[in-house]
């Protein structure tokens, strides 16, 4: 039988590895990331090849995102306290950085592939306007 919430574990641990390592693309700011790296760097400094693929930053390379994910979930599994933080890091890759809303009025039409959209038109990327 497959245990669904360990692979599930190790994916989310992945996904951190790979946003440690530079691939968060978009889904974090920079400074989140960089604050992850240096939070992880510090717990792993006595760890020489999870410090080499942290610093090495290349969420390209599968072989250094299963050695950190790995890594993570060793100290995770350890670690009730690190299990708690790294899912408060995983929370904030499931969150938008931000939105945008754009609000057009009097407009005489909206022309859109596919489409024209006549009256008050309302498109929000992101958080939902009723979740601000």
């Amino acid at each position: 039988m497959i245990d669904i919430l360990g692979v599930q574990m190790d994916l989310a641990l992945a996904e951190l590895a790979i946003a440690a390592l530079g691939g968060a693309s978009g889904s974090l700011s920079e400074a989140v990331v960089t604050d992850l790296w240096q939070r992880l760097r510090s717990r792993f400094s006595r760890n020489d090849q999870a410090v080499a693929v942290l610093d090495a930053r290349n969420s390209n390379d599968p072989a250094a995102v299963a050695l950190l994910g790995e890594a993570l979930r060793r100290e995770a599994a350890a670690d009730p306290e690190f299990r708690r933080e790294m899912e408060e890091w995983l929370s904030l890759l499931a969150k938008p950085v931000g939105s945008t809303t754009n609000t057009v009025h009097g407009s005489q039409g909206l022309n859109a592939p596919g489409g024209t959209f006549n009256g008050e038109v309302h498109m929000s990327f992101g958080q939902s306007e009723q979740a601000r």
